[in-house]
């Protein structure tokens, strides 16, 4: 998502220079894909899980010395629900994924790294992270790269053995091997927009997207199509789409939010029902955006609007004075959804590169801000698309004191060009390494060396893109946390 700022991609799904042409030698982004400007909100407090029952105390560490240098405390009593969290620097717990990373305010240096070969991996001297390189791009100029499609799409197919990545300079959607990432194969597939791909989430062969009128079902081994739904009686003219700052589908795969024209709705595959249809508000991004327990929607309206999926009536406000920032719709372990997102101005005070907004209630909790020892908001990107790790959201970010892409760049420091993880249950939050990336600060590729890093559905590992140090391509990266096991 973009603040204060929408881009219109003009040539359908490859943005190549050659067919589009180039606003001050830069590709331009992909309708509803552009960075933010600098924002803030507070974290919540974790809640039971459905089991009610308080979660085992953490494991106190042993006070060996945590990733990055930094020294290990003793863990924390685990957070209520089915299963108890250790301690921050406590014993690493199964699947965890902040398990031994660094959890302090420090301002890590960071020192050089060399560029690793495609499919092999280096680790980041500050924070212990393995970092693989999945992509070689050999051309350079302003479309010299193969990127994820964005934070608020999953990159992984159900069981993480597909991967879907996107060939800026031509080439398309390209299916790679989730887990040897050799590619596969480039994808017949015709979508509104580039991002505008669905995984579902437990037919691991199975993608949806909508091609002009049609909604798609696609099976990716076979590659062959199925037509669920025409909205040419309801659409006319006007193709439908999930607008320009689109999101994922409810997590069951059953329901997307769309709009053609002067209407919105919410489109269910699984009964083949157009539900609504809303008039799509004439200010803010329509439409409204399908929660992942899709009896909830979020329209970037207003002070952002909670409907009904299925009248699209408001049922809340969540109070925001900008609901256009980066944001990804995500749901906590009590089953609530979430809308976690940067927030730079509020009235509360409650800013940060990361806020989450419990759609239920409207209660906001700083999570990565100044109310928890952060910096106040750089630029970057959010995604709660780890979606077997209820809770669990990965943020990329940018220069906190910004930086034009010329002369020298700043030392990094705290929240610089980083990768964190938080579980938004309880608050933890920890810092995975640096993505190296200089986003829009790289006067040639722009937007498309923003990191949009976007967790695999276990959360045991992330796609990210890089350029490396400003450097003259973009290639995709997997941050493999130590909870991954290949």
């Amino acid at each position: 998502m973009e603040r204060g700022l929408r881009i219109v991609l003009a040539c359908a799904v490859v943005a190549t220079a050659a067919a589009c042409g180039s606003k001050g030698g830069v590709v331009p982004p992909p309708t509803g894909m552009g960075g933010s400007g600098p924002g803030g909100v507070d974290g919540m407090s974790g809640s039971a899980g459905a089991s009610g029952s308080a979660g085992d105390t953490g494991t106190a560490g042993a006070g060996a010395t945590g990733t990055g240098g930094t020294t290990g405390d003793a863990g924390t009593t685990g957070t209520g629900g089915t299963t108890g969290t250790a301690g921050a620097g406590g014993t690493s717990s199964p699947g965890d994924p902040c398990s031994g990373r660094v959890t302090d305010f420090e301002a890590h240096q960071m020192t050089t790294l060399a560029k690793p070969a495609v499919r092999a991996t280096v680790v980041d001297a500050e924070f212990g992270t393995t970092i693989r390189r999945i992509t070689a791009v050999t051309t350079t100029g302003a479309s010299a790269a193969i990127v994820p499609m964005y934070t608020t799409i999953s990159a992984w197919n159900a069981d993480e053995s597909r991967l879907i990545l996107y060939a800026v300079g031509g080439g398309g959607h390209q299916l790679y091997d989730g887990k040897t990432y050799t590619l596969i194969k480039a994808l017949p597939i015709n979508p509104p927009d580039l991002e505008q791909v669905y995984w579902d989430t437990a037919d691991p062969d199975l993608l949806y997207y909508v091609d002009g009128q049609t909604f798609i079902r696609y099976h990716v081994g076979a590659g062959t199509k199925d037509t669920l739904h025409n909205f040419s009686s309801l659409c006319g003219g006007s193709a439908p789409s999930n607008g320009s700052d689109p999101m994922f589908t409810s997590w069951d795969s059953h329901r997307l939010g769309l709009v053609c024209g002067t209407k919105m709705f919410v489109y269910d595959w699984s009964t083949d029902t157009v539900l609504g249809p809303a008039t799509a508000p004439t200010s803010g991004t329509p439409p409204a955006q399908v929660a992942p327990s899709g009896t909830l929607t979020f329209l970037e309206n207003g002070t952002g609007q909670v409907l009904d999926a299925t009248t699209l009536t408001v049922v809340r406000s969540l109070g925001l004075q900008d609901p256009v920032n980066h944001a990804s719709l995500g749901r906590l372990a009590n089953g609530h959804d979430t809308w976690n997102g940067t927030v730079y101005d509020d009235a509360s005070n409650n800013v940060g590169s990361l806020v989450t907004i419990d759609m239920t209630t409207a209660a906001a909790t700083v999570i990565i801000g100044p109310k928890t020892g952060f910096p106040y908001p750089p630029d970057g990107h959010v995604s709660a698309l780890a979606y077997r790790k209820p809770g669990w959201v990965f943020v990329s970010t940018f220069w906190v004191n910004g930086f034009s892409g010329t002369g020298t760049p700043p030392t990094p420091g705290l929240l610089d060009l980083e990768n964190l993880i938080a579980d938004t249950n309880n608050g933890t939050v920890c810092r995975v390494g640096r993505h190296r990336s200089w986003g829009k600060a790289n006067t040639v590729l722009g937007y498309w060396a923003e990191a949009h890093t976007t967790p695999s559905p276990s959360g045991t590992r992330a796609v990210f893109a890089s350029d490396w140090g400003g450097g003259n391509s973009v290639d995709t990266y997997v941050l493999e946390l130590p909870s991954y096991a290949p």
